[in-house]
């Protein structure tokens, strides 16, 4: 199976949603953001993946368009893999394709989790869930710094930029966190995940 590799400015569109789901993609190194227009014309952020992290499978499968759009959030690089060279593989490989099934089950669990939590908690435990899961995905296990606004945390959860603001300036307050512009530093990982009504993991 042939991969090519591709460099990705920030801001870069990688696919629109509702596009032909030509290949699989891996990121090799920077971020990439998932977006999906709300009735109201704004932008809701599914998720963000970085290096190590595969995306594009639904499409990739089902050969129907894209169900997000995809836009590089830092200058990076990715692996592509396209359709018929992917379908080709399995067709010789069919055990491989475990691998991808459990992909997609992750993700399935990761979105019914993200509804039941936007139906049954409060924005304080919404915000500390998607903290400690950036902080979680991050290369140390202890303060965390994250790259990320208060606008972008707010598309995450659909809320307004404000009520963000004002929670995360209550957790700073409190020590449990730092501010920087575009930058967050996770101090407290136990005391956030507490706010999340979990654990650190």
């Amino acid at each position: 199976m042939r991969a090519r590799s591709r460099r990705v400015a920030a801001g870069q569109v990688i696919f629109q949603q509702g596009a032909p789901g030509d290949g699989l993609y891996g990121v090799l190194s920077g971020r990439v953001t998932f977006t999906v227009d709300t009735a109201d014309g704004r932008g809701l952020i599914l998720n963000v993946l970085g290096p190590g992290e595969f995306f594009g499978e639904i499409a990739l499968l089902d050969g129907k368009g894209r169900t997000a759009t995809a836009v590089a959030r830092d200058p990076g690089r990715l692996l592509f893999i396209a359709r018929n060279e992917f379908m080709s593989f399995f067709g010789k490989r069919p055990e491989a394709m475990s691998h991808i099934i459990a992909l997609l089950c992750a993700r399935l669990r990761r979105s019914t989790d993200y509804i039941a939590d936007a139906t049954f908690l409060d924005l304080s435990r919404r915000l500390a869930r998607q903290l400690v899961a950036l902080a979680n995905g991050s290369d140390t296990s202890g303060a965390a710094a994250l790259r990320i606004s208060h606008a972008e945390l707010a598309a995450m959860l659909g809320v307004s930029r404000e009520r963000v603001s004002k929670q995360l300036a209550a957790w700073s307050e409190r020590g449990i966190l730092d501010q920087g512009r575009g930058r967050l530093v996770v101090r407290d990982r136990r005391a956030l995940a507490a706010e999340g009504g979990g654990c650190p993991g």
